[in-house]
């Protein structure tokens, strides 16, 4: 079974080191770096919608990418899902089996494993980095190429990033109860993904049945709202 989980915007680089990058597509990467790095800063403006602060930092970012430190992606991201991990309990087992089936989707590195080493980044699948074609088929080939034909894929990423992938998965929601109807809430959702995500390393579970116990935060699975397909989690 293998995992596909979404990035973060919110990176935390405070405790890099000088350890060598260590990526799956350095030629794919180094591509869309040589033409990040080119952008002027109306181009990152327009291109990621920044301004200010951020925006000088993103230029920042690209100016000295050779030169900065990397770190681990798993804790490289600081995101709302990613703080949802207890990484300070897991064990050495727990890790090993993060990394075994953990694939963190990236617009700028394709595809992730957790012990990867990367270098702080801003690019999203939906940005029109290139004239000729849009990130999504930039990395199409890569990402499912990287897949084995028969292996169940559990999706826990955002819809900007699992729909890149071709092949059949099994989508992960959770949902709150508005009134008469359930609705998915950004917030919550990106903290009920990261939560499924830390009780399956826990666990070390590899069946649907298994996961389909999730029980946590007053989430548990909505049968009514269920498919082959798709688990819906409600509260």
């Amino acid at each position: 079974m293998k995992i596909i989980f979404s990035p973060a915007k919110s990176m935390d680089f405070s405790d890099s080191v000088k350890t060598p990058l260590k990526i799956n597509f350095t030629g794919k990467t180094n591509f869309l770096l040589k033409h990040l790095k080119s952008l002027s800063l109306d181009e990152i403006t327009r291109i990621m919608k920044v301004k200010g602060n951020t925006l000088n930092h993103v230029k920042e970012i690209y100016e000295n990418y050779k030169s900065a430190n990397t770190k681990k992606a798993i804790g490289a991201y600081n995101g709302i899902s990613f703080k949802q991990l207890d990484l300070d309990s897991y064990n050495e087992k727990e890790f090993e089996f993060l990394d075994s089936h953990l694939i963190i989707l990236s617009a700028l590195y394709g595809i992730l494993k957790p012990s990867d080493f990367i270098k702080e980044y801003r690019l999203d699948m939906n940005m029109k980095l290139l004239k000729d074609q849009n990130l999504y088929k930039f990395w199409k080939k890569e990402v499912n190429g990287y897949f084995e034909e028969d292996e169940l894929v559990l999706n826990l990423a955002s819809k900007e990033f699992s729909k890149i992938i071709e092949k059949p998965m099994i989508t992960i929601d959770f949902k709150e109860k508005k009134g008469d109807l359930y609705k998915s809430v950004s917030t919550y959702s990106k903290m009920g993904r990261g939560l499924m995500l830390n009780y399956i390393v826990k666990n070390k579970i590899t069946s649907i049945d298994r996961i389909k116990e999730f029980n946590l935060e007053g989430y548990s699975l909505n049968p009514e709202l269920s498919d082959k397909f798709n688990l819906i989690f409600t509260r």
